[in-house]
């Protein structure tokens, strides 16, 4: 069986517009003692695309990790390409919320946060996967599909000669 060997998880300009939006908008706003983008500029990208109500929740999000975090995040600049692992793992987490699972979305934030900040993080955590959702902006949940698929292909009994053909 062949698995590919290239297991990275995506940079920003692989994920779709939905994804791009939050990890901009969170990274934005973690880094927001920083001139640019304002709060202002922020609240006026995600009032583009419907989403205006989910600056308050990011904001509830980085803020119950300035309080309760006993481990860092690293949240890079919002316009590097690249994506830290906490970055994916926050990602997931709202992805999940969004399809109502709300107990992967508690894990993941438990990497970082007490039990007690986990669950604090949930109610806006969920608000901002609503507001989402509600304005069609759909985060796809990789970590589960790349699951699925890999228990596929393993399901298989023939060899699968190349990762390009299914």
């Amino acid at each position: 069986m062949h698995r590919p060997t290239d297991t990275r998880p995506l940079d920003l300009p692989a994920l779709s517009a939905a994804e791009r939006l939050f990890v901009w908008g969170f990274r934005a706003k973690a880094r927001s003692g920083s001139a640019v983008p304002t709060a202002a500029d922020i609240q006026q990208v995600y009032d583009h695309f419907r989403v205006g109500d989910a600056v308050l929740s990011l904001e509830a999000i980085i803020e119950i990790f300035a309080c309760t975090a006993h481990t860092a995040i690293e949240v890079h600049c919002p316009t590097c390409p690249r994506m830290s692992d906490s970055e994916h793992g926050i990602l997931r987490a709202i992805a999940a919320a969004q399809q109502d699972r709300v107990d992967v979305a508690r894990e993941q934030f438990e990497r970082w946060l007490p039990a007690v900040g986990a669950d604090w993080a949930l109610a806006p955590v969920q608000g901002l996967a609503t507001i989402f959702r509600m304005a069609g902006l759909i985060l796809p949940d990789r970590h589960a599909q790349s699951f699925q698929h890999d228990r596929m292909r393993a399901m298989k009994s023939w060899f699968v000669g190349s990762a390009t053909l299914h």
